[in-house]
């Protein structure tokens, strides 16, 4: 009988670890770094990516924020998700989070994803972007100049996305924006240098070796789970978001936002 209270003492002890070690991966964010070339750029520029947060509680949002001043980006993209199917609870922690991201003063992007299409109160999630001076993509781009380079930043949308506005300039660094990165591998062109994406969130479950077991919309053991990816001549990066569906889970995959640079090729 004592070493049967013992077994089980150690088992409910393997579960409340397993449960916090799988809390703490779904709650607190990490800051991920990497690092690009192209040949396309003369100064070092800094991207910020912030993806699938569906209406989560980030127990670290000063850490989240600090971090991100501290990098100092030129700009900030968010590729989709950040809401949760819309009801009001999930509705209301996105537009906080939104408005933290927008107290740090950094020119933004927002895209949509497959949770905020689908879901009710999209116009009211757009409205909500546009008095923070957050700037919506929807199948459009924008040319900016950032530290003496010409970039070219072009959103698509996640169910009919469209690039017939897609109009790069001569020596732009063309820079597309798609919560599914499928959606631009399937529509491809040689101009497109990098693609940032997520909605696979690497899959929340990750087994060293091998990677994620399943993703969304790329079955199982996904090639395109997370991080850098080489597709034809474009360079594509998917985070692995800051959020989950279906259930809070992550393994050996926490939930992440990712500080980019790229520089110039030598």
């Amino acid at each position: 009988m004592r070493n049967l209270i013992l077994i089980l003492f150690l088992i409910l002890l393997l579960a409340l670890g397993l449960y916090l070690y799988i809390y703490y991966q779904c709650r607190w964010a990490k800051e991920v770094k990497v690092n690009l070339l192209s040949d396309k750029v003369d100064k070092k520029l800094k991207i910020t990516q912030v993806s699938d947060f569906h209406s989560n509680v980030l127990k670290n949002m000063d850490y989240f924020k600090n971090k991100i001043l501290k990098f100092n980006p030129d700009i900030i993209i968010l590729t989709g998700d950040i809401n949760d199917y819309g009801v009001k609870e999930k509705f209301d922690k996105a537009v906080d989070f939104l408005k933290e991201i927008s107290s740090l003063g950094i020119k933004t992007y927002y895209i949509t994803g497959n949770h905020e299409e689908a879901g009710p109160m999209l116009d009211e999630f757009i409205s909500e972007i546009g008095m923070l001076n957050i700037d919506y993509l929807k199948n459009e781009g924008e040319i900016l100049k950032l530290k003496d380079n010409l970039v070219y930043v072009y959103g698509i949308t996640y169910y009919n996305y469209d690039f017939s506005k897609y109009e790069p300039e001569d020596n732009s660094l063309n820079i597309i924006l798609s919560h599914y990165s499928k959606n631009v591998r399937d529509n491809i062109d040689d101009s497109m240098d990098f693609v940032f994406s997520g909605h696979t969130h690497g899959g929340q479950v990750r087994i060293p070796f091998i990677g994620a077991l399943f993703a969304p919309g790329e079955g199982v053991f996904p090639k395109f789970d997370k991080g850098v990816k080489r597709y034809k001549n474009t360079t594509i990066y998917i985070d692995s978001g800051l959020g989950n569906t279906l259930m809070n889970l992550r393994f050996l995959n926490r939930i992440q936002f990712s500080n980019i640079t790229i520089n110039k090729r030598q």
